[in-house]
């Protein structure tokens, strides 16, 4: 094949300087390999012949490559964008609203890019408020994450104190209430009825129930507690006390009430000194008593069992707790009243209806 002035092939290259022509021009010379000089094959007029190397004519294996495009990306570093990034805060925190306390702690420890995510205080308001199966929320003044860890971290009013008198509890649930009045009553049969004259006392002396104000608004928790009998002191006593005990959610962050400024005050009591088939309690939200989910607790057979069942029962609803226990043959029953403000002049931030047989 023909060659042109400068081009190359092969690997071994020798280049002679440039030579001088009789008038002292630069003469042209046709640069060639050493190894392919002595391969060309001239025809009968003395031109080079063509020929097709093939695979096994190639020495030492080598092959010359083709002319390909650029496959190397033409964008910075600062201009490359991923189509999908492993730290999309949008979408983690919606990943979040699937886990629980213990797996947002856990998700939070992986690093401090996650650390930093688990830490908003928007994550841990709706894993509260989903927890809690409330539709709303009231401002709060504590953060979030705290108000979740008093809520679901076992704590109970009877471990700050009358430790010595707990013997269990158990969970019912979070309410609203919102008017600042409730409605408070030991009888759970037939309608409700609202005293709305005279003194605490009067009020369940002649109707059972009693009506309070200056209530804490915002969400309310509801546990059942079983503790000794407050009457004496003796191990060996069998008496047990059924209360009924709803607290503000930020009760147990409250510094008054950790200090122990704070206390249970009797209200009112009532003694029902008759055979008594049930230990009843419930406290309603005064605005909402009427509606179908809280008058809804007086259908006893919906929710208190078989009527050989003496298990503790509860009900939860939105604006209304209650809880029912079936007893045993008993000469009556004495039902306590008891609340606890935020300081002297504060709102009701705790509420307490015990029985306990007499």
């Amino acid at each position: 094949m023909k060659l042109r002035s400068g081009e190359i092939v092969g690997e071994s290259r020798k280049r002679k300087a440039p030579e001088g022509d009789d008038n002292g021009g630069l003469k042209r010379r046709s640069v060639e390999s050493n190894e392919n000089k002595n391969d060309l094959q001239r025809d009968e007029d003395g031109r080079v012949k063509r020929r097709i190397v093939h695979g096994n004519e190639l020495k030492n294996g080598k092959i010359l490559r083709g002319i390909h495009g650029c496959v190397s990306p033409r964008c910075s570093a600062h201009t490359y964008q991923p189509r999908f990034s492993w730290f999309e805060q949008d979408v983690w925190t919606y990943i979040t609203r699937f886990l629980d306390g213990k797996s947002l702690v856990m998700l939070g420890a992986t690093n401090k890019w996650f650390n930093k995510l688990v830490m908003e205080d928007i994550v841990w308001r709706f894993a509260c408020l989903r927890d809690l199966q409330v539709p709303e929320t009231f401002p709060v003044s504590s953060s979030w994450i705290k108000i979740y860890a008093s809520a679901f971290d076992g704590s109970h009013s009877y471990l700050f104190r009358q430790k010595e008198k707990h013997i269990d509890w158990m969970r019912i649930g979070a309410f609203l209430l919102d008017s600042r009045s409730s409605l408070l009553t030991e009888s759970l049969s037939g309608h409700l009825k609202v005293p709305r004259d005279g003194t605490i006392d009067r009020m369940l002396q002649s109707s059972g129930s009693c009506v309070i104000n200056d209530i804490k608004s915002g969400i309310w928790i509801a546990d059942l507690q079983l503790v000794r009998c407050p009457v004496c002191d003796l191990s060996t006593c069998d008496g047990t006390m059924q209360t009924l005990d709803a607290r503000h959610m930020e009760l147990f962050l409250s510094e008054g009430y950790k200090d122990g400024s704070w206390d249970y005050n009797l209200i009112g009591s009532h003694k029902l000194q008759k055979d008594a088939g049930a230990a009843c309690g419930a406290i309603f939200d005064l605005k909402h008593l009427k509606e179908s989910s809280s008058s809804g607790i007086l259908n006893l057979k919906s929710w208190t069992g078989e009527p050989d069942d003496s298990q503790p029962k509860a009900v939860i609803a939105p604006h209304a707790v209650a809880v029912h226990t079936r007893l045993q043959q008993n000469e009556g029953i004495l039902v306590k009243y008891h609340t606890m403000k935020a300081g002297t002049d504060g709102d009701i931030v705790s509420i307490r209806i015990s029985q306990q047989l007499l």
